[in-house]
This record gives structure tokens, sequence and C-alpha cells, in this order.
């Protein structure tokens, strides 16, 4: 079970195979995930620049 909280930033979150591996980490529930709003819409952003 985890025991700390990672915050994940825009730069973890874009691009898709380093969210995709620190997901796979946190479902593993090494850790708990979070990210706020802004956060979100930062990375939702770059995604939609590209």
């Amino acid at each position: 079970m985890a025991n700390f909280t990672a915050i994940y930033d825009a730069c973890v979150l874009y691009p898709a195979p380093l969210r995709d591996f620190l997901l796979r980490l946190a479902m593993m529930e090494l850790f708990h995930a979070r990210w706020t709003d802004h956060i979100h819409a930062e990375w939702i952003g770059g995604v939609l620049g590209n």
C-alpha cells in the first residue's frame, strides 16, 4: 500500500510513454499520483498544440 503522494507535473504527463509508465506505477499502489486542474490543463494544451 502506498504511503506517500507524488505530484505529477505537466512535463511528466505529456509525453504519453512517460505518463503511461508513471500511472502504471501508481496503479501498482507504489504511491498515490495527484495533479491539479491547472497541471491537467497545461498538459492537455501541450497535446492540442502539437
